[in-house]
């Protein structure tokens, strides 16, 4: 069976970083697609003279961005080779492909990263900005903080193995929960959960005792 390997969850919470050390041993050979970093090198390569590229050449990196992941995920299946990929799952949108990969039988590996407030979110990518990173609209980091929980506990069946893990102390990535096939492998203490877990991950929360 093929596998689907998916990092996830805040921006600034360690996605670019950590993604590729995350993968499991099977699957480590894999690079991991980051559509942020791919449409970051297709912009400087359609428009180079500016850091803030006029609205058509954003508007041709995003779609750049989407034919190549569309590609790389057909691919993948036609070929039934394992992938991997990091993105946000803030909306509906993004777990049909996950739902696509799940009806052609790979197994689905998700490692959800947070923070523990949206205030770290928004400022590590302000500070990532000032190092040359890309920058990210704060309504979008709001969106994507709040967004990716929500949808998280909406759609978390689809996933055969999940990990949540708080990434707030860079450096440290301390796990929250893992679970296999929608039973609790291991948990922290209930009464340590993070705010934000126990107030948007419900339905996940109700697997807790």
């Amino acid at each position: 069976m093929p596998n689907l390997f998916v990092i996830t969850g805040a921006n600034g919470a360690g996605k670019s970083t950590l993604s590729q050390f995350l993968l499991p041993d099977d699957i480590a050979h894999l690079t991991v697609f980051d559509g942020d970093l791919f449409f970051v090198k297709t912009l400087q390569e359609i428009f180079p003279s500016q850091t803030k590229s006029p609205k058509y050449a954003r508007n041709m990196a995003f779609q750049a961005t989407v034919e190549e992941f569309e590609n790389l995920v057909s691919s993948a299946i036609i070929s039934n080779a394992s992938f991997a990929y990091e993105g946000h799952f803030s909306s509906e949108s993004p777990w049909q492909i996950i739902r696509k990969f799940k009806e052609n039988n790979y197994h689905v590996t998700m490692i959800f990263l947070m923070v523990e407030e949206l205030a770290i979110s928004l400022r590590r990518v302000t500070e990532r900005v000032k190092t040359g990173g890309h920058y990210v609209t704060p309504q979008e980091i709001e969106k994507n903080f709040y967004g990716n929980i929500i949808q998280l506990d909406k759609h978390f069946t689809l996933i055969n193995d999940l990990i949540i893990a708080d990434n707030s102390t860079q450096g440290i990535t301390n796990q929250i929960l893992y679970l296999s096939d929608n039973k609790i492998v291991s948990c922290i203490e209930k009464t340590t959960l993070p705010h934000w877990f126990t107030k948007h991950l419900i339905n996940i929360s109700s697997l807790i005792e």
